[in-house]
């Protein structure tokens, strides 16, 4: 009588701003009968009550509530079966099961009166009970997933951040490594060339034979290949023209007596510092100048220097 005039008096006076908790609701009377007034309360709560019911109860019929009616949830305390002790960690979504059989079985209950609990409480609740505990199994793995891809998730970012960073470092090092090749060889074309024209020029000035002349021209050779080669490797870095300028044919001495012919455009010439044969291109008789094709490299050459 005392429980109905509470009850009555939180009815009356609980507000949408309210916070009820209910301590096993509908117990103390007929299991049946309790249960039925446990539902019809927590039902009228839920239609015009407070903002939180919160209720704990052993009756199985309270537990379906969540299964008609979406303002209910259930939720339960976890329990260590070997130790027969609450882990006080809450599973929501899950329904709380009876363990009053499984412990006065731990506490060594003779197993007649054991089984003859298990056949009078029901085949229907025992297996009940398996679905409460097969659930509890699979709100323990779902969790236990949910972490374990949250970790996978955190470490694939990582790996994606290393990655992005190691492929910006190897580019950068492949475009130091061309660079360095690049200068290291026009040092090296640019030295050879050095000692070429030093050789070219000594070559030059000692005794006029046929010994040292075929020395000037197979050092004019290799320094014609020298000049290619250096060029071809500054080509594979830019994409700047490869119209060459015979610089190096400037330095040649021209006997004072030779005269300059004017040839014409479509003319072949041959460039004596090349030992080889060119055609003209253009020709600017004021600048005493022309342009010849000669091969692949194309040259601008002053008259004097072709025959």
């Amino acid at each position: 009588m005392i429980l109905l005039t509470l009850l009555q008096e939180i009815l009356s006076h609980s507000t949408t701003l309210s916070l009820v908790l209910l301590d096993e609701v509908g117990a103390g009377t007929n299991p049946q009968e309790g249960a039925a007034l446990g539902m019809a309360l927590l039902e009228s709560f839920a239609e015009a009550g407070p903002l939180l019911t919160m209720a704990t109860t052993h009756h199985g019929e309270l537990k379906t509530l969540k299964y008609s009616n979406k303002a209910f949830e259930n939720a339960c305390m976890e329990f260590h079966e070997m130790n027969l002790k609450p882990t006080f960690r809450i599973l929501w979504g899950v329904p709380g099961r009876s363990n009053a059989i499984s412990i006065a079985e731990r506490l060594g209950i003779p197993n007649a009166i054991l089984d003859n609990a298990r056949e009078l409480y029901g085949v229907a609740s025992a297996e009940i009970n398996e679905i409460i505990v097969e659930m509890e199994r699979f709100k323990h793995n779902f969790h236990k997933q949910i972490q374990e891809a949250q970790h996978y998730l955190i470490l694939s970012k990582k790996l994606h951040s290393d990655l992005v960073l190691t492929s910006k470092n190897v580019k950068e090092h492949q475009r130091n490594q061309r660079y360095k090749m690049t200068q290291k060889i026009s040092e090296t074309a640019g030295s050879a060339r050095s000692r070429l024209h030093e050789k070219v020029r000594q070559l030059r000035t000692s005794h006029n034979n046929w010994q040292h002349r075929s020395m000037v021209k197979k050092s004019e050779d290799t320094l014609t290949s020298v000049d290619l080669q250096s060029e071809a490797g500054r080509s594979e870095t830019s994409n700047a023209s490869e119209t060459l300028t015979a610089n190096n044919t400037r330095q040649q001495p021209v006997p004072a007596d030779k005269k300059a012919e004017i040839p014409k455009e479509g003319d072949t010439v041959v460039v004596p510092s090349l030992n080889k044969k060119a055609v003209v291109l253009k020709v600017e008789p004021s600048k005493e100048e022309i342009v010849v094709q000669a091969g692949n490299m194309k040259l601008k050459l002053r008259l004097v220097d072709v025959i």
